[in-house]
């Protein structure tokens, strides 16, 4: 009987052991009111994030029903997860946005590097072939199971904070019918995220058009909480240097949003005027204005647009077979995200 009682414990130790070895470092991200807390130290967090994806353009493009773009899932490749991280890491990120995964593919390896790294995981639930078209929008069955496909392969891990449900749909006034599309996505993949026990937060990237954009932010954010996004992310490219927090309209849209009521940051950021030829490095002056003390009181940060460097020329790195360099944007954005220091509350105490 002791023998028995032993093998037990020590079967009990093993799986232990194996169980708390695979298990997530990273305290999971809630929302509380309009901002983020970690959820045990109630800590308020700040995203200083990067998109991380090849082959997708700014602010998704590509994106549509009827779009035969290809794409590579960032988070099924361990060997490319095995060569960025490090560098997301060294960059200062504690967030990547990822614009279309691949559901059936084994995620685990790269999440579990993410959280060794202190990474969390936005990613958008559409991709280039399955998304809500602005010009012909729909919400059926087919883009309903890719939703909650998507949800199903990411929302168990603990560093992965949610979702977009879509990105710059209403992108003038004249898509303004597609909001309704996409608040019924978010409808509906809230509550099948809900009935699953998940805790992801499901939200929508909205462009800076000046038509459109107050009106689809209010239209998100009205009605019955169940219907509504849990965060709202905008991707902006105002400020051009050399600007300032005034001339790049961020002091209009931290007013504008001072009186949101869920969590609000920049999905997409980093302008760059230059020709895809090569333009001139970006110094990221914007960062210090977005984590300093007027804007911290109203937006948790922001995703700069892009690691991977395309023919755009917003990359931080270049890739050239399976070799990483550093681009002098990198060492810039590097060195002014390590530099803040945003005011923060408690969550016990909001």
């Amino acid at each position: 009987m002791k023998g028995s009682v032993i093998r037990s414990v020590s079967v009990l130790f093993a799986a232990a052991s194996l169980f708390g070895a695979v298990q997530a470092t990273l305290d999971p991200i809630v929302i509380k009111g309009s901002k983020f807390f970690y959820k045990t130290n109630g800590t308020q967090f700040f995203i200083k994030g990067v998109a991380y994806q090849q082959g997708v353009g700014a602010a998704g493009e590509s994106s549509g029903s009827s779009s035969s773009v290809k794409y590579s899932d960032p988070l099924a490749s361990e060997a490319d997860c095995k060569r960025d991280v490090p560098l997301l890491k060294s960059l200062g990120a504690n967030l990547i946005r990822t614009y279309a995964i691949d559901p059936t593919a084994d995620h685990s390896a790269c999440i579990k590097l993410l959280d060794d790294a202190g990474i969390y995981v936005i990613s958008d639930l559409g991709q280039p072939n399955l998304s809500i078209n602005r010009e012909n929008p729909e919400w059926n069955l087919d883009l309903y199971t890719r939703y909650t496909d998507v949800v199903d392969a990411l929302a168990k891990y603990p560093n992965v904070i949610g979702f977009f449900a879509g990105n710059e749909v209403t992108s003038n006034s004249s898509y303004t019918p597609a909001s309704a599309f996409v608040k019924a996505a978010i409808r509906d993949t809230k509550a099948y995220i809900k009935k699953a026990g998940h805790t992801a937060a499901v939200g929508y990237a909205a462009d800076d058009d000046a038509s459109a954009r107050a009106n689809v932010a209010a239209y998100f954010n009205c009605g019955d909480a169940a219907d509504n996004i849990d965060f709202w992310g905008y991707n902006i490219y105002s400020w051009c240097d050399p600007s300032n927090y005034v001339d790049s309209g961020y002091q209009n849209h931290t007013e504008t949003f001072s009186t949101y009521n869920v969590p609000v940051f920049f999905a997409e950021y980093g302008c760059n005027e230059g020709s895809a030829s090569g333009s001139a490095p970006r110094v990221f002056n914007e960062v210090a204005a977005l984590y300093g003390s007027d804007m911290s009181k109203v937006f948790s940060g922001g995703i700069v647009y892009e690691y991977f460097q395309e023919v755009n020329d917003y990359g931080l790195v270049t890739l050239t077979g399976n070799n990483v360099s550093k681009l002098k944007d990198y060492d810039n954005f590097s060195t002014k995200i390590h530099a803040v220091s945003p005011s923060s509350v408690n969550a016990a105490s909001y």
